[in-house]
């Protein structure tokens, strides 16, 4: 795990770098909220919580605010709070069992947006990357059946905080007095969200595809 830190560090620095460079004749700042759709999948050690039942993707939503700093011509700092659903779940068809493995976090990415310049397009295209910080909010496993639904609250077996990777893909459009936005991306957990010492699992990372529309001005 420790492997991946310098990585994290040496994006943070990076985008830190280029906002000290900023010409404030050229920065432009934009303020906006956004929300939509997860769909989350854990990687872990044991493979899967109860053998012969791999994880399967779990639904979950996403929501927040951020803010876009524009520092050179179509290259942006854009840092985020989101509320953000994790997890995965064990699905036995023949009993018709369900469990939902549920991690909530407050999550605050730090991204490097850089646009792509398309002649013509109605919208614009850009790139994004960075690191993100979770902190756990909610941890939970609800077991449901034909018959019944059971939640264990297991927020003391999962840490505090996570880190990771985000990547993806935006598109932005002039909408009236603002800016309407479409992104998906990729959070790719680095850190185990599990405490050590915790008995049911070794290791759980999370593994989060997730889409949002947003609205700027």
């Amino acid at each position: 795990m420790n492997r991946y830190r310098p990585w994290v560090f040496f994006i943070i620095s990076v985008i830190l770098f280029g906002s000290l460079t900023v010409t404030p004749a050229r920065a432009q700042f934009h303020f906006g909220v956004k929300g939509g759709l997860t769909l989350g999948r854990l990687k872990s050690l044991p493979e899967t919580f109860l053998e012969g039942f791999p994880w399967k993707t779990k639904r979950g939503w996403s929501g927040g605010v951020f803010a876009s700093f524009e520092f050179l011509p179509g290259v942006s700092i854009q840092p985020e709070v989101l509320y953000i659903q994790k997890g995965a779940r064990l699905v036995d068809p023949e009993y018709d069992f369900e469990a939902h493995f549920n991690f909530d976090s407050f999550e605050v990415p730090v991204l490097l947006k850089i646009n792509l310049a398309l002649e013509g397009a109605a919208a614009v295209p850009a790139i994004f990357f960075g690191p993100f910080f979770g902190f756990n909010q909610k941890a939970s496993i609800v077991m449901i059946d034909a018959y019944s639904q059971e939640t264990e609250d297991i927020k003391a077996d999962v840490q505090k905080s996570e880190y990771g990777i985000t990547f993806g893909l935006i598109f932005t459009q002039k909408w009236g007095p603002g800016y309407f936005s479409v992104d998906a991306r990729y959070d790719l957990g680095l850190s185990n969200i599990l405490k050590p010492g915790v008995e049911w699992m070794e290791r759980i990372k999370t593994r989060t595809w997730v889409f949002m529309v947003g609205y700027s001005y």
